[in-house]
């Protein structure tokens, strides 16, 4: 995981507890891991609300037994602000901190992204987990405050994906950019026959269309079946209008983030 000093990283010092932090800082959520560093299952996970980053070091007191952990990793997509105030807890944590930057080819991964850098930490990270569990070939959905859904191959290439609004967001922009739809609340329906109900059937046929049409030409490629790999707040629901081969990991990011850190030198 390179990209080590997005912002003024802390310096590793004797002593330090040997654990893994791993933090992934989305719009809506800061979600966070501890694993030990000679591999292992999780120590620890939680998560906080964006906006209140400033507490991670109280919801991480007592987990870290006292100690400050060995390794930071960080994946953001969040806005400068957030990045920077996160920045501030993690330097109070210490320890060394690694923020997550797409590379072309590391961890097995061939990112076929133009350019390669500019791909998104936490799609990054959701499709190195997804390729380090063995799920590969595979479509890669992580449905959150944006819907992204990214296609890999079986050999580890990263092909392209699709990003669109989520759930939220769609209902957001249909009651406050339509003039005609006010009822954003309603419920999927066969035949729907109120705007409530036609709002929520829409949004669930568009985000289900756009996985199964990446499927199709992933499995169309593959000559033969590709499961969806399934993370996020609005995988529940995603969940139940796919079709094929399915499954749920959760906290994807955080698990392409541990694979990350246990390959970089020392960790292992």
């Amino acid at each position: 995981m390179p990209g080590r000093g997005e912002p003024a990283p802390g310096k590793r010092r004797e002593g330090y507890a040997d654990m893994i932090l791993l933090l992934d800082l989305g719009n809506t959520r800061l979600k966070w891991g501890i694993c030990p560093a000679g591999r292992g299952d999780w120590l620890a996970r939680g998560w906080l609300p964006a906006a209140e980053v400033e507490r991670l070091g109280d919801a991480l007191a007592g987990r870290l037994a006292g100690q400050a952990p060995g390794w930071i990793g960080v994946s953001s997509v969040a806005s400068a602000d957030l990045r920077e105030r996160l920045a501030g807890v993690v330097r109070d944590l210490g320890g060394e901190v690694h923020w997550l930057r797409p590379e072309a080819h590391r961890h097995g991964l061939r990112n076929r992204y133009d350019p390669p850098d500019r791909l998104g930490a936490d799609r990054y990270a959701m499709l190195v987990g997804a390729l380090r569990l063995g799920l590969a070939p595979c479509v890669v959905v992580g449905a959150g405050t944006a819907l992204t859904v990214d296609a890999l191959d079986a050999g580890g290439e990263f092909l392209g994906g699709l990003i669109l609004p989520g759930v939220a967001l769609m209902r957001r922009a249909l009651g406050e950019g339509t003039a005609g739809v006010s009822d954003v609340n309603g419920q999927a329906r066969d035949f729907p026959r109120r705007t409530g109900d036609a709002v929520e059937t829409g949004i669930r046929a568009a985000l289900a269309g756009a996985v199964e049409h990446l499927r199709g030409r992933l499995a169309r490629r593959a000559g033969g079946p590709a499961r969806v790999v399934l993370t996020g707040g609005d995988a529940t629901l995603l969940a139940g209008l796919l079709a094929g081969p399915l499954v749920r990991v959760e906290d994807l990011v955080l698990e392409g983030l541990r694979w990350m850190a246990w390959e970089e030198p020392g960790q292992a």
